[in-house]
């Protein structure tokens, strides 16, 4: 696997237009559109973190059973997609398998989602607080490509980019990209967090002359600040942070303005 050009791409407002519901599990309320790192980073301690499962087995469950019992009873595998300070599986579990929190706030906000987004891509999670030892919000995301994305894949294509994907959720979740011009399996990346997307993107530098990073969020920070180009994409969030905008080296409001930028700076490497 080598060549001259590797594109590298977060999903959840990168690739796809998203729509998140949290739930505010003290408050008891819902909020649309959130951004969940912004909720992420309120506080040291916390960790967003996503249940390798299908949530139509969320949907099945009992919504009066609490967290603690759901865990108990074998949904174990969780992955932190990203943390405000480091936070390890092992302290996130010691807080679910304690939890009273009901499976019925995962299934409010994924029953949301699912009435707003075509079954494209689905995913749940929750927001943990290590620190104080509780679960703070339930998340579900839905998303759709952006319409045009396909036509970005096929210039990509052309140019005869690599198209990976590295994203924190999980490959249930990140099935469907396959359906996508140039994106297989194989090179999906899934769970990935902010630190695990930069050793992905210096690893592929090893193999192509020029490797790209398109993101969209805080945890694609160091995978940007790694790439030989790193893209921000603002398409879905125009409110990215300062040190997310130095990260890059472009900013775009639309993903279909990325070939352009590939070609380039492609035609602006010389020739090994």
């Amino acid at each position: 696997m080598s060549g001259d050009l590797a594109v590298i791409f977060d999903v959840a407002g990168t690739m796809l237009k998203m729509y998140r519901v949290a739930k505010d599990i003290s408050r008891t309320v819902l909020m649309e559109g959130i951004v969940t790192t912004e909720l992420v980073m309120e506080t040291g301690g916390r960790a967003l973190v996503i249940p390798q499962l299908d949530p139509e087995k969320v949907m099945e469950t009992p919504p009066e059973m609490p967290l603690s019992i759901f865990f108990q009873d074998g949904e174990r595998d969780v992955k932190i997609s990203c943390s405000s300070t480091p936070v390890s599986e092992d302290e996130v579990l010691s807080v679910l398998l304690t939890s009273k929190v009901e499976v019925s706030n995962l299934q409010e906000t994924l029953t949301a989602v699912c009435a707003r987004c075509p079954r494209f891509y689905y995913t749940t999670g929750l927001i943990v607080d290590v620190e104080a030892g509780k679960v703070t919000h339930t998340v579900s995301t839905g998303g759709r490509p952006f319409p045009a994305l396909e036509i970005v894949l096929k210039e990509l294509d052309g140019m005869g980019a690599d198209i990976f994907v590295a994203s924190g959720d999980s490959m249930r979740s990140l099935s469907g990209l396959t359906k996508c011009r140039g994106i297989k399996e194989e090179r999906i990346y899934p769970a990935s967090k902010p630190r695990q997307k930069e050793e992905i993107v210096k690893s592929l530098k090893n193999d192509y002359r020029l490797v790209v990073m398109v993101g969209d969020g805080l945890n694609d920070r160091y995978a940007l600040e790694a790439a030989n180009l790193g893209v921000l994409t603002v398409q879905q969030d125009s409110r990215p942070t300062t040190e997310l905008i130095e990260a890059a080296d472009e900013v775009i409001d639309d993903i279909r303005k990325l070939p352009g930028l590939v070609r380039d700076r492609l035609s602006g490497i010389p020739l090994s």
